[in-house]
């Protein structure tokens, strides 16, 4: 009687087990091949969290690289970023996503982050990051970065403020510092 229950119960289970096992596993679309969200580097934010790039998905933003000890062009980029999401934040109801990801493997930490994220007024919503410097050159690479370090410590680098859609894909770019910004806004907003 013992056996003829336990099997029972067991087939019970088999068969319910059977009944719900699509229900919880759909899976998302697949990611564009040129998303960066492929990327599988690991990055600490201003808080020291740990995140993966692919934890973004689903969430439209402004991107850009640059180191936080930096004195001449950074302060300048994060000053354009900030105008581009003040005029984008204005017209929409959700505030955009920013993140910046220092190129700074080396000397950077989430406390540099913190600081600098402080001193540069920054709202509570951004998200600064750092890694190594296998991560660095992985998403500098994807997104077309080109940057070297100088013997000082102090790096040379493009200065390009990126829109990203949710998948991840870069939508729109902007070169240069304190440039016309106009077209680059209109593509996001265009995508938001």
């Amino acid at each position: 009687m013992k056996l003829i229950f336990s099997m029972l119960l067991v087939f019970c289970q088999i068969s319910l087990a059977h009944e719900n096992h699509g229900a919880e596993l759909k899976a998302q679309p697949a990611l564009p091949g040129t998303s960066i969200f492929h990327l599988e580097s690991e990055w600490k934010n201003q808080k020291g969290v740990s995140a993966k790039l692919a934890s973004f998905r689903g969430s439209p933003r402004l991107l850009v690289m640059l180191y936080t000890r930096c004195d001449t062009a950074c302060p300048l980029i994060v000053e354009d970023l900030k105008e581009i999401a003040k005029e984008v934040d204005t017209k929409q109801k959700n505030k955009v996503d920013v993140s910046i990801f220092s190129l700074d493997s080396f000397r950077e930490t989430p406390n540099s982050l913190r600081t600098f994220s402080e001193k540069r007024k920054l709202p509570s919503h951004w998200g600064l990051f750092t890694s190594n410097a296998d991560a660095v050159a992985e998403l500098a690479a994807a997104l077309g970065v080109r940057y070297k370090r100088l013997p000082n410590g102090d790096f040379i680098h493009s200065n390009i403020i990126y829109f990203l859609n949710g998948n991840g894909e870069v939508i729109a770019q902007k070169e240069g510092i304190k440039t016309p910004q106009g077209e680059f806004v209109k593509k996001i907003k265009m995508n938001l």
